[in-house]
């Protein structure tokens, strides 16, 4: 990492100087300057001399410790601490690390010789101030010019001369850094290395069009990748990205890969000729692939000779399997939006009071052109992190609305429908209007939409959609914290939630009759709801123990298998009418004490 180079600002020179045209002095404010003077008189002479202009350090025994641009010691301190300040000045070659001697004129010739390769510069007893300051600013100034050019040099050898990238020294550095905190944190990481194919670009334009292009996909990668990646350019036609130890998952480098492919694969204009790009990606993981840096890097590069078109390849088989199964999902996932191959299911939920159906909670389904249906949990989670959710769950929204509009119209008794809603979903401007506009043009009242948001949705939200959910919420639509107390709740953030429901969340509703913890968990979400008077859901109900123990806590509503599996809407509808003209749920209800 590359020292922080300080910043010169003019100096304000004392009295005698200040009347100078030209004075040569800066002003270098809070330089570290640290006093090793053994005599007291002297030692506040300098400290009020300096005070004023910087930072003063009077513990020379702590010299290992302090991080100082200048010292300034005399003969009995400079014979104390000699072996300290050569250690201290030798860790920071080739950098310049000043000491200045404070001597007195009868000691100049007899005492300044053995400390000549220590000692940068002297100043005789009684000091001259005004040369003294001279002294001063002209070390201090040696100092930081010193940094500077280091920190130029390093950045030289670190960095790529065209793009700014850091280059393969600085990638091996940190990447070495990163391998060392994962097997410290035994946790991942994935190195991904790929390869622009730039030989037509240098045949036609020349070294100054592959700089040109260069640059370009440089600033296309730099676009692609989140804050946390680091990204380097190895050679010419080769840059690397290293993700931090633990913080990203299959999914979001095959995302970052994906978003590379689109970005940098786009035409680009050479002397407005546009020239096709081609990019290869290959991918390695710590610790599968590799332990050590070189290796690790050489495995990500290898992986690029098994590259097709537009899809990264990984090291390891079984990554590389997983990626072609996301990289597959993903593109019939875009596909199934366009031909609309999706399904709302419909799950009851129970109201403990009554045993009647008053709501349900809307599940989206996929169904694919063979008649298959794809499992949430497999494309979900694509969905987020490609940004294609937003379009399903507006979907869901538009068609639970319309559903609930038909079933208005056929009196089914239903009073509330439930959807699941995300944050990228109310971080669009226009979710408060979209949510408005659906329920005019269905004519349904607010409290017959249930919006179902996960608490750490909540707990770690902009301020702005805590704004937009409050608005909702102020409408009359009922706002849900979804899968409640599985890690994020707090007893007084709670009550500044916008929210008029807790989902008990199933992991404890499975346990609830074995274990105490979640018994105990479970009693305080209640008591929780009670106090900020919301109403409670249970769900993952899967039997008539579980149940009659959640009615006796003081839960609302059920909801789970116990009463029925999420169905289509024609199978719903023709499952409520059956329940009710045989008072099946009633009955069920009476097992319920």
């Amino acid at each position: 990492m590359t020292s922080t180079v300080r910043t010169l600002p003019v100096m304000v020179s004392p009295d005698q100087a200040a009347e100078r045209k030209d004075d040569g002095f800066q002003r270098i404010q809070g330089a570290n300057v640290l006093l090793a003077i053994h005599n007291p008189n002297n030692l506040a002479l300098l400290r009020e001399q300096l005070s004023s202009n910087f930072q003063i350090y009077e513990n020379p025994s702590d010299i290992d410790n302090i991080e100082f641009d200048l010292a300034i010691i005399d003969i009995p301190s400079l014979e104390q601490y000699k072996d300290a300040l050569q250690d201290k000045k030798s860790r920071c070659e080739p950098t310049l690390l000043p000491v200045m001697l404070m001597i007195s004129k009868r000691d100049l010739k007899h005492k300044l010789r053995p400390y000549l390769a220590l000692v940068d510069e002297f100043i005789t007893m009684p000091i001259d101030k005004v040369e003294f300051m001279e002294r001063v600013v002209m070390l201090l100034r040696a100092r930081f010019l010193a940094i500077s050019q280091r920190d130029k040099l390093y950045y030289l050898a670190t960095h790529d001369r065209v793009t700014g990238l850091p280059n393969e020294q600085r990638c091996i550095e940190h990447l070495t850094d990163t391998i060392l905190a994962a097997s410290v944190l035994n946790q991942p990481v994935y190195v991904v290395v790929f390869s622009i194919s730039l030989d037509q670009v240098f045949k036609s334009f020349g070294h100054s069009g592959l700089d040109q292009a260069a640059v370009i996909c440089s600033q296309r990668a730099v676009r692609a990748v989140t804050d946390n990646d680091r990204l380097f350019r190895l050679t010419t036609d080769t840059w690397c990205l290293v993700t931090p130890p633990g913080h990203h998952s299959l999914t979001h480098t095959l995302s970052v890969c994906q978003q590379m492919i689109h970005t940098i694969s786009a035409p680009v204009n050479i002397e407005h000729d546009l020239i096709h790009i081609d990019i290869a990606i290959g991918v390695s993981h710590y610790p599968d692939d590799a332990v050590n840096t070189r290796q690790l890097l050489d495995a990500a590069i290898n992986a690029i000779e098994h590259t097709e078109a537009n899809v990264p390849h990984f090291y390891s088989r079984r990554l590389q399997k997983d990626a072609l199964r996301y990289i597959r999902t993903e593109t019939l996932l875009r596909q199934a939006i366009t031909k609309e191959q999706f399904e709302l299911w419909y799950q009851p939920q129970i109201d403990f009071a009554t045993g009647e159906v008053k709501s349900v909670e809307a599940l989206v389904r996929w169904r694919l052109p063979n008649g298959n249906l794809v499992s949430p949990g497999d494309f979900i989670p694509i969905a987020e992190k490609t940004g294609l959710i937003t379009q399903i769950d507006r979907w869901v929204i538009i068609q639970a609305c319309e559903t609930m509009a038909r079933w208005k119209e056929q009196a089914l008794g239903i009073e509330r429908v439930a959807v699941n809603v995300t944050a990228c979903d109310v971080e669009e401007d226009d979710f408060v209007s979209f949510i408005d506009d659906i329920l005019k043009k269905n004519q349904i009242p607010p409290p017959n939409l249930e919006l179902e948001i996960t608490e750490g949705v909540f707990f770690h939200s902009k301020s702005q959609n805590l704004e937009k959910l409050s608005h909702l919420r102020q409408r009359g639509i009922n706002i849900a914290v979804d899968d409640f107390g599985t890690g994020y709740s707090s007893l007084s953030y709670l009550h500044t939630l916008p929210i008029s429901i807790l989902k008990i969340d199933r992991s404890f509703i499975n346990s609830i009759l074995t274990s105490e913890n979640d018994v105990a968990i479970t009693k305080s979400i209640i008591w929780l709801a009670k106090t900020f008077q919301l109403q409670t859901i249970a769900e993952g109900v899967e039997n008539a123990d579980q149940a009659n123990y959640l009615k006796k806590l003081g839960v609302h509503i059920a909801q789970g298998f116990y009463y029925a599996k999420p169905m289509p809407e024609n199978q719903f509808v023709e499952w409520l009418q059956n329940q009710k003209s045989a008072e099946h749920i009633k009955q069920r209800q009476s097992q319920i004490s």
